[in-house]
């Protein structure tokens, strides 16, 4: 038997929560450390879907990339929304756990993405701004492959995420040296242009923030924040079940799902 706290601290002790950015939220949001783990559900996102998931699945514990709030709850109610997701999590006794941006950072996070678009990695896209920092960098630069035009990169990424593309250049435009960071990609926007590369794949930008890099010579395919993050929930998973006492087989998973549809010109949205 292993204790919600006995997960949380694998967590912190294989992706540590030191590594997540001052602003975020991580570890062990809503819960009782001292609870035994039954099942647990690895999802993206902690929603009102995601609990009756874990719930049908018997899980008592929901670990999740995207933390189900930031900002301090100053209720937490039923409602929609995180103070309802708190509330009912609370209520139904399934812990919340988020690996954010120190799941960006590892290796097994950072590795994700390139890792199922089959691209050969050349290193960290971050760069190194303290010495004697040892912190894993977030975002990757890797060799183009057989990828080695903007049209077929955005080939790629689409028929590899299962997503349509949103491209910014030419397509017929050459590619030698893509980046990568999945999610939001803004701030490594700079460490792409400084790295040299002639791509960026990543999940959104602001408008005007992809449009200055275009200007700067820097192509870039957005493939959606969630698509290109549902790759890290894998790796996210496989951490989990790495932990001694848990068998694996209690350790399940989500299936990608999108709560948007995108709809061509012309098409109806069904």
């Amino acid at each position: 038997m292993i204790t919600v706290a006995a997960l949380r601290a694998h967590l912190d002790a294989t992706i540590p929560f030191a590594w997540a950015a001052s602003w975020d939220r991580v570890g062990l949001l809503v819960g009782d450390p001292d609870a035994a783990v039954t099942r647990v559900l690895v999802s993206l996102d902690a929603t009102h879907a995601a609990l009756d998931r874990a719930e049908r699945a018997g899980a008592n514990v929901l670990v999740t990339h995207h933390p189900a709030f930031l900002e301090p709850l100053d209720v937490v109610v039923a409602a929609p929304g995180a103070a309802g997701i708190a509330f009912e999590a609370a209520r139904r006794g399934i812990a919340l756990i988020a690996c954010h941006t120190n799941l960006d950072r590892s290796p097994q996070g950072a590795d994700a993405l390139p890792t199922v678009l089959g691209l050969a990695m050349r290193g960290p896209l971050e760069p190194r701004t303290l010495p004697d920092d040892t912190t894993p960098l977030a975002g990757r630069l890797c060799e183009p492959g057989t990828a080695r035009t903007l049209g077929a990169l955005a080939s790629l990424v689409g028929e590899r995420l299962g997503v349509g593309t949103r491209v910014w250049g030419d397509p017929a435009s050459a590619v030698k040296l893509i980046a990568l960071a999945p999610g939001s990609g803004r701030s490594l926007i700079d460490a792409a242009l400084q790295a040299g590369a002639d791509a960026f794949v990543t999940g959104e930008l602001r408008y005007h923030v992809a449009h200055d890099a275009l200007e700067k010579g820097l192509a870039i395919v957005e493939a959606g924040h969630d698509a290109t993050e549902w790759p890290l929930t894998g790796a996210l998973a496989r951490v989990v079940e790495q932990i001694p006492g848990l068998d694996a087989n209690d350790v399940i998973t989500d299936g990608i799902s999108y709560p948007w549809r995108m709809v061509t010109k012309g098409n109806e949205c069904t």
